[in-house]
């Protein structure tokens, strides 16, 4: 009797060493995937860091027109006077400036 009873102990206590190691494997899972540095947090780290990646490139090639366009105004007159035409509607003595103006459309008004 005593021989069974202690089998039984030792298939309850390697029932419940699997079943341990199974909720801490399951967690471990679960952490991995889900966690502050899981994978799904990892993921979405790498996408927004694409993102900015992205961003970083477009900021460089607008920093870079607008230093040409500085330095055109900075050396040529005709870039000044193109800038002062188009943005302030400046022009020449003598020179008749004509503003056309679209009607608003039907579907507008």
């Amino acid at each position: 009797m005593k021989d069974e009873r202690g089998r039984a102990e030792v298939g309850l206590r390697k029932k419940a060493a699997i079943l341990a190691s199974i909720i801490v494997l399951v967690g471990l899972l679960v952490g991995s995937l889900f966690g502050d540095r899981g994978l799904l947090q990892l993921v979405s780290q790498r996408e927004r860091a694409d993102a900015l990646a992205r961003d970083i490139e477009q900021l460089k090639a607008d920093n870079s027109r607008l230093a040409a366009d500085i330095g055109a105004l900075r050396r040529d007159p005709a870039a000044i006077e193109r800038l002062a035409r188009e943005e302030l509607g400046l022009a020449r003595p003598g020179e008749t400036v004509f503003v056309i103006r679209e009607e608003p459309s039907a579907d507008h008004r």
